[in-house]
């Protein structure tokens, strides 16, 4: 078809692919999930809508126009022009979902099925060229429809361009939309002023999904007022104490420049030189067969069998497009699909010259089926038996390290991040001279794009000698700068997936050098979301039960002992192996624990509570709490002379003067010397002094004991906190900056470390003089809040007690509630004793207490305490059922779930001893009330930056403390703070679970973070 010019009558659609794309994602999570991924699991629910919509506006057109020219507009990347005017444009922007990453290339090639051409360009946005095709529509005299969710593309509106924002969600469905076009009226209705004036709103206005600051304080409705009054936002400004309203006027002053950056970010660009003209956009007619192999492709059934049934085509006679079927590599591969992939074709013999890094592989079908001769697909294996094979294959596959490169010369780089590219995924890793990310220095990155074939790009190994300059650099390596600098694009691009084992880690190294490394997998987390209790998530461990591989120790690079060196001295080559391998094992990981994610129903949990919260955590890591550390150094003081007075005390009860710190000599006094009762012997044969026979001899009475677990706590909170947070304060940014970890619990709880600030108590009147230490910069504040009693109100919920949903849906004191219950004691009135044992018992049931431990804990005989126990079962019989429902759960599956789908595992058939199987029937009664505890706060962490975002608060999350979150907030914002933050954590549960019983948060701001708890 030969272009012919633009002409009056012509019409063009300018659809937003980007924003079309999303749209699509969103809505398709409204529908069934077996319409969302292909049978063998990848995903492409997006796709169809995608392909479905784009059938119809070829066909049928919209708002009753047919297009004669059609464009697919997507965006190249996020580095644009605009960021050279404001780095932190689009800062905030979410990494898409994991289930959309592999649809952006289906997507391009949806298009190209249609026999239409996918226009992207570098540098600009596709707002920017939708405006620019618009403007040149509009002077040819054609009428311009633009398909898109976007608001600034309202700015370009004529009376030859109008804005259609096609129908979001479904009919019924929670955020239904219906369809809709838009003309100049249309435009004023919604910002108040015409087309030609939009960008002047939006830029008092700003945008926080894209980071556009505007002017704190100002809306819509107030922004267009302002431009009825005073013309144009130059105007406005230059005429800003004409303004009554002193906060409005003075914030227009305060924040006139950004005002006016704000606009030149959402001015769009009309005059992008393009390389496809927009005569060549005129709409073709497509090769019905093409789209039928891609749908067929697809699985698209029912698109199939229109265009088949239109076009008068036997779809049966049209073999479905193979490479599409066969390339996962190149389609951000989803391992189901890899199960059925025949053996792969070996790289070539030889990495280490000057020849391209080879595509990705192409993997064949599997054998035929033996039922019809084709290849297996739906009817061939489960989605069991395809990871089964996966397992199987990725065991039996040597890891081997022959095809490893070392990436020297830019060119060399260049070619891995062609094969990047290409494949659409890379696993990374980085070695560095430190395990503190805040501090790390990088010493070497590695890549690998397929199994087996990895590369190390090693830059900053010494020789080990440092020359009177600082230098000592090894030679044959690429400049740090250059390195980042070539990789940059590559690790920011939406289109390719970074898969990472503990990525978080490497996500901080690379922010402190500009990179927002983007989107991510984790296989640590992957592993994690499968397998919580099923023993640790460490890369050695998993390569070991996944692809029966022993990697390389750490040890054996760097050495042991006297002999051990830094990563950054150790040769190159050896380096290479052990980093290659790295990234290779973590890709093979990937492959296996991405399948099973699918196969086993995982995909929400790691979507929605594991992945997302990795740039959370990153981001509180960076920014770090201040501490006063002249308090700890009287802590320390004070510390040190009240243990010092208890020495004496328990020397002077002993008898003797002893080696506190030595269990052996302990042992010694309290039972060989002193003859208290309930000695036991270690295997080594020394007597044991553990906590739990100290606190046992001291509730019987003896006061040697006592004294030396105050000791022993002193020591410890001296040890632990006051003299070591000291150390940990970071030589720039002259804060201190834990380390959460997500994977190191079985129910989903965080912990930290580097410094610890899990552990700080909070109940002894030392631990909360430590607390005291966390304090708030200069002009801002502290907030801590923190939900109230949660695991009771989630048992309430899980066990459908009616007593304590009443009582907490009322407001009441939900402990002395329960001792009511129980022992028929007024609420008024009660007796302080009588409300403490209610509240023991109510938080022992939850963790399983045993009638001796409720016994020790309230210095009463045990069969006082175990009639305690009987009559709360006897008074909330919910209770019991639930407590054996979760036992039989756990009996028969090995695991049981959290209200949001997660998976606790506790294998009781394969407890080895009574008393093990007590520890394990206890963690599983626990395990759905703490986990789904854990998984709430998660879920408003995940939520809380954008949600301050959007009221244009700067508060930063900090910290995060069992139930408990901490921020720092500048003083004027603590009002309006502590409602969206109060907020964020009462509907986090929403809308996946709803609760019978509703949150409390309590939350306060103070310059410590003591008095703010």
């Amino acid at each position: 078809m030969t272009a012919q010019p633009l002409a009056p009558g012509d019409r063009v659609f300018l659809v937003d692919g980007s924003s079309f794309v999303f749209r699509a994602y969103f809505q398709s999570m409204n529908q069934d999930a077996k319409y969302n991924y292909r049978s063998d699991g990848l995903p492409t629910g997006a796709v169809r809508l995608f392909s479905t919509k784009l059938y119809q506006f070829i066909r049928e057109g919209a708002v009753g126009i047919r297009p004669t020219h059609l464009a697919i507009v997507f965006d190249k990347s996020e580095d644009t022009f605009r960021k050279e005017i404001y780095a932190d444009y689009k800062a905030n922007r979410k990494e898409p979902p994991p289930d959309l990453i592999p649809q952006f290339r289906l997507m391009r090639e949806a298009v190209k099925a249609f026999g239409l051409k996918p226009v992207e360009k570098a540098g600009f946005e596709a707002d920017d060229i939708i405006a620019t095709y618009a403007c040149q529509a509009e002077a040819a005299g054609a009428e311009v429809l633009i398909i898109s969710a976007d608001k600034d593309l309202m700015q370009v509106v004529t009376p030859k361009v109008s804005f259609y924002d096609f129908e979001s969600g479904a009919k019924g469905r929670p955020g239904y939309r219906p369809e809709r076009r838009i003309d100049i009226q249309g435009v004023i209705d919604y910002f108040g002023v015409p087309p030609e004036r939009v960008t002047d709103v939006q830029a008092l206005v700003g945008d926080t999904s894209d980071n556009v600051p505007g002017v704190p304080g100002i809306g819509i409705k107030t922004a267009s007022a302002l431009l009825a009054e005073f013309g144009t936002l130059e105007e406005l400004l230059g005429r800003v104490e004409e303004i009554k309203q002193p906060k409005r006027r003075e914030s227009l002053i305060q924040y006139a420049e950004q005002a006016r950056i704000s606009k030149q970010l959402v001015t769009l660009d009309c005059a992008v030189a393009m390389d496809i003209s927009l005569p060549d956009l005129q709409v073709p007619d497509f090769d019905p067969a093409r789209l039928i192999a891609f749908s067929k492709a697809m699985e698209f059934t029912t698109l199939t069998k229109r265009v088949a049934e239109a076009s008068g085509i036997d779809a049966n006679g049209i073999e479905s497009d193979a490479e599409l079927r066969a390339g996962p590599g190149r389609y951000a591969e989803s391992q189901i699909e890899a199960a059925e992939a025949g053996e792969p074709a070996p790289p070539p013999a030889n990495l280490s010259g000057e020849e391209e890094i080879p595509s990705p592989i192409r993997y064949e079908r599997g054998a035929p089926n033996k039922t019809n001769g084709k290849a297996a697909t739906t009817d061939g294996f489960s989605p069991q038996a395809r990871v089964q094979k996966i397992i199987e294959e990725a065991r039996n596959t040597p890891c081997s390290k022959e095809h490893y490169d070392i990436v020297r010369t830019v060119e060399r780089l260049d070619r891995w991040i062609a094969a990047i590219r290409e494949a659409g995924r890379v696993a990374i890793d980085t070695e560095t001279t430190s395990l503190d990310a805040m501090q790390a220095e990088i010493v070497g990155i590695s890549l690998a794009v397929q199994p087996g074939l990895a590369a190390y790009i090693p830059v900053g190994h010494t020789t080990g000698v440092s020359d009177m300059f600082g230098g000592g650099l090894a030679p044959d390596q690429l400049p740090l700068d250059t390195v980042l600098k070539g990789l940059k694009p590559l690790l920011e691009e939406q289109s390719v997936l970074k898969i990472g084992q503990n990525i978080k880690y490497d996500t901080l190294v690379f922010s402190r050098h500009g990179i927002k490394l983007a989107p991510t997998d984790d296989t640590m987390l992957l592993s994690y979301a499968l397998d919580s209790g099923r023993g640790t998530h460490g890369m050695d461990e998993l390569a070991m039960r996944w692809l029966n591989h022993t990697c390389i120790a750490y040890r054996d690079v760097t050495g042991t002992g006297k002999a051990r060196k830094g990563f950054a001295e150790v040769a190159i080559d050896k380096a290479a192996e052990y980093s290659a391998e790295d990234a290779d094992i973590t890709l093979r990981l990937w492959r296996v624990l991405k399948a099973r994610l699918v196969a086993e129903g995982m995909v929400t949990v790691y979507e929605t509570l594991e992945k997302p919260l990795i740039p959370v955590l990153m981001r509180m890591e960076q920014r770090g709490i201040a501490i006063d550390r002249n308090m700890l150094s009287r802590l320390s003081g004070d510390f040190a002379q009240s243990m010092g007075a208890l020495e004496e005390e328990i020397f002077e009860l002993a008898g003797e003067r002893f080696t506190l710190g030595s269990p052996k000599q302990l042992g010694d006094i309290l039972f060989g010397k002193m003859g208290y009762p309930g000695a036991k012997k270690t295997k080594t044969g020394a007597w044991a002094t553990g906590a739990n026979i100290l606190e046992d001899l001291a509730e019987e009475g003896y006061p040697l004991p006592r004294r030396i677990l105050d000791w022993r706590q002193l020591a410890k909170l001296k040890s632990t906190y006051t003299d070591s947070l000291q150390t940990y304060v970071h030589p720039e940014t002259k804060r201190v900056h834990t380390s959460f970890s997500m994977a190191s619990t079985s129910t989903g709880r965080l912990s930290s470390s580097d410094p610890n600030i899990q552990n700080i108590p909070i109940r002894t009147e030392e631990g909360r003089k430590i607390r005291k230490a966390f304090v708030a910069e200069p002009g801002r504040k502290l907030i801590s809040a923190d939900y109230s009693q949660i695991e009771l109100r989630v048992l309430a919920h899980m066990a459908d007690i009616p007593q304590l949903k009443d009582a907490f849906a009322k407001g009441h004191d939900i402990h002395a509630m329960t001792a009511s219950e129980m022992f028929g004691v007024p609420v008024e009135g009660m007796p302080a004793d009588v409300r403490r044992r209610a509240k023991a018992i109510n938080f022992g049931i939850i963790y399983g207490i045993s009638a001796f431990g409720l016994a020790n804990q309230l210095s009463i005989p045990r069969d006082e305490a175990g009639a305690y126990i009987k009559k709360y079962f006897e008074r909330f019989p919910g209770i019991r059922d639930y407590m054996d429902r979760m036992r039989d759960e756990a009996k028969q599956h090995g695991y049981v779930r959290t209200l949001f789908g997660r998976k606790c595992h506790y294998p009781l058939n394969e407890a080895r001893s009574p008393a093990e199987r007590g520890f394990l029937e206890r963690a599983a009664i626990n395990a759905p009330i703490q986990g789904t505890a854990a998984d709430i706060i998660r879920r408003a962490m995940i939520r809380m930056e954008e949600a301050l975002a959007a009221e244009r608060l700067s508060a930063k999350m900090l910290l995060q403390v069992h139930d408990e979150l901490v921020f720092e907030v500048p003083d004027d914002e603590v009002e309006a703070t502590i409602p969206v933050v109060r907020r964020i954590m009462i509907d986090a549960p929403l809308p996946s679970v709803k609760l019978d019983v509703p949150l409390q948060v309590d939350a306060r701001a103070a310059d410590n973070w003591d008095e703010a708890h």
